[in-house]
């Protein structure tokens, strides 16, 4: 065997840095898409958001790449970005794309329930599922007080859960960009922001076919329910929609104006 040798030539590597301004950067901008202060079709306006936000532009523009990765953001050259708007094309592929995420995440949950049953432990069945379950009851209650963007909220919440109680961390991180792209969806829809009015009864569908360890119930409704969702935000034609006529897709940018020397 040939000796190894005292020292070792490393590829070139970048060097380590902590958690960055980059990073803040790149949730702040995730929770302004999330939250709808910046709407699918809204510019960025670089020079204004940098200093609006008391950073670089070069820090903006790595922070905004992250975003264009992960479709959030998209680049056109000579004109800028812009959030990304969820044109037909791009609806169908994001669908797919989530559905082969988050029927994993059911799969998995549905699994580890059955294997409790099988164990003889309802209680763990119980415990598995109860993040799942406060957000379905958080959803109920905001419908049933027409709180209608927190019920979406609440309903975003439990697809996130299910990803998180997989206990995979790719799909936990897949899922919470996901959750983003699905509310740009929502905010496209030029007849206004809505949720689906039953809501709360497909929410305890999911649940019980996950209680019982039912894999295959569970992927079934989840692709009934993103094939409906998908329908509806391109046609505005399906299920009975409980809407905020306030919360339309944006005309502009939401950032507060600033002086050229602000």
């Amino acid at each position: 065997m040939t000796p190894r040798r005292d020292t070792v030539q490393l590829p070139m590597m970048q060097p380590l840095r902590r958690p960055s301004i980059i990073d803040q950067v790149e949730l702040e901008l995730r929770n302004a898409i999330y939250y709808g202060d910046l709407r699918p079709g809204d510019g960025i306006p670089e020079v204004q958001v940098s200093k609006q936000m008391g950073i670089s532009r070069s820090s903006l523009r790595e922070a905004c790449q992250r975003l264009v990765r992960d479709g959030l953001l998209t680049q056109f050259p000579g004109r800028g970005l812009f959030v990304t708007r969820m044109d037909p094309e791009t609806m169908s592929e994001f669908i797919d794309y989530r559905l082969g995420i988050e029927m994993q995440a059911a799969t998995i949950v549905a699994d580890r329930a059955a294997q409790l049953r099988a164990d003889g432990d309802e209680d763990g069945v119980r415990e598995l599922l109860a993040p799942l379950r406060e957000c379905a009851a958080r959803s109920a209650a905001s419908l049933a007080a027409e709180e209608v963007i927190e019920a979406g909220n609440a309903d975003l919440d439990l697809h996130q859960q299910l990803a998180e109680i997989a206990r995979n961390r790719f799909l936990a991180s897949a899922m919470s960009t996901i959750v983003i792209l699905t509310r740009m969806g929502s905010f496209s829809d030029p007849l206004g922001f809505g949720v689906r009015a039953d809501l709360p009864e497909k929410h305890d569908e999911l649940l019980e076919a996950l209680a019982a360890g039912d894999d295959s119930r569970a992927r079934a409704l989840l692709r009934l329910s993103l094939r409906e969702l998908a329908h509806r935000l391109l046609t505005g034609e399906g299920t009975e929609v409980l809407r905020d006529p306030e919360l339309r897709e944006s005309t502009g940018p939401e950032w507060s104006p600033l002086s050229e020397d602000g």
